[in-house]
């Protein structure tokens, strides 16, 4: 009888969250938890009492067992919402109150169970902080967690959603950018949508949104007629050209097709485009052919420096033109394509001259 009393109190002193005891399972999942790590215990999402030995003592009070699911966002922010308690991590106090005015909130408070709460997110148990790989919420795993729940059709089905955003994002330039070369910089689910506040942008939305990354082709964007027009007709504005989740690569090979989504093969805008795609493609053909040039004369070998770095100032005009072309503004564009290739013509003019007069 001594015995058990002295083991308990050993057990008692040794930790003061006595739940891990009964649960062993739990426990190898919150023994690596942030929780954890900054000495949070059950009791502070469970309630009850932690230093309890029995199951009794340990269910008392104002234990309150597993959190149903429309409960859970309130229950979290009880730490998360708190000023004092956030500010030694420098962690948002306002993502309640964001999540609150999302879709998956919306619906929440009407009832609807079946939308995302914090625990599909973030973990329950083994929640980890967002900067480690091994994290739902790390960068990189994000489609995956968000494709937890839209990438199951039964559950998209009532809300009449495809269930096919994460398999067209892992498909699209910023997809391939993030998951397979690592660019922790490309876009994904929540760049796009928001976090906790997640919401579909709406139609005359989408150029904002986009223009967090992509600013200077907004600008252009909204000096143009497609602006106004596309707002008109409900289209959503950068998506209806590049997509939505599985992104087209700006390339000037799709100005002939996309645009002949709307316009026809006749029409005066089908023509603008060709000749914009002409413009980039001819400066681009003598940039190559200067390239080619200088790296024949640095075989030789010759000096060459000047010339490659005048060519990058060629290809640098050319790039600009791209997003130039979304004011539809021809004669930019000729400006800008132009500029490349008198560039490359003198490149490849003054080493002609060399190179004859080595022979």
């Amino acid at each position: 009888m001594i015995s058990a009393l002295l083991l308990a109190a050993a057990v008692s002193a040794a930790s003061p969250n006595q739940c891990l005891l009964c649960h062993p399972d739990v426990r190898v999942l919150f023994d690596r938890s942030r929780h954890h790590a900054e000495e949070v215990t059950c009791t502070a999402c469970h309630g009850g009492n932690a230093q309890a030995l029995t199951v009794e003592g340990a269910h008392s009070g104002n234990f309150r067992g597993i959190p149903k699911r429309r409960d859970i966002p309130a229950l979290c922010s009880t730490c998360h919402s708190n000023v004092e308690k956030m500010r030694p991590y420098n962690l948002p106090t306002d993502q309640f109150a964001l999540y609150q005015t999302s879709r998956h909130g919306q619906l929440l408070a009407k009832g609807d169970e079946r939308v995302a709460v914090c625990i599909d997110c973030h973990g329950s148990h083994e929640i980890l902080p967002p900067e480690d790989p091994r994290s739902s919420t790390y960068v990189r795993n994000i489609p995956a967690t968000c494709g937890k729940c839209h990438g199951d059709a039964k559950l998209m089905a009532p809300y009449a959603l495809q269930a096919n955003a994460s398999t067209e994002f892992a498909a699209g330039v910023h997809g391939k950018l993030l998951l397979e070369k690592g660019n922790l910089a490309a876009p994904h689910c929540t760049r796009c949508h928001g976090g906790h506040g997640a919401t579909p942008p709406g139609v005359g939305d989408v150029d904002k949104i986009c223009g967090q990354c992509h600013a200077t082709t907004r600008t252009y964007f909204l000096q143009g007629p497609h602006k106004a027009a596309m707002d008109q007709a409900g289209l959503p504005e950068c998506a209806a050209c590049h997509d939505r989740h599985d992104n087209r690569p700006a390339d000037v090979g799709m100005l002939d097709k996309v645009c002949l989504n709307c316009h026809a093969a006749d029409s005066a805008q089908a023509k603008l485009s060709l000749q914009m795609k002409t413009a980039y493609s001819r400066a681009s053909e003598e940039i190559d052919q200067a390239h080619a040039l200088v790296q024949k004369a640095a075989a030789i070998p010759l000096y060459v420096e000047d010339y490659q770095a005048r060519l990058e100032e060629a290809r640098t005009a050319l790039l600009e033109s791209l997003p130039v072309m979304h004011s539809l503004n021809l004669a930019s564009v000729e400006s800008l394509t132009g500029r490349g290739r008198s560039i490359a013509r003198e490149v490849e003019s003054e080493l002609n001259g060399k190179l004859q007069g080595r022979k």
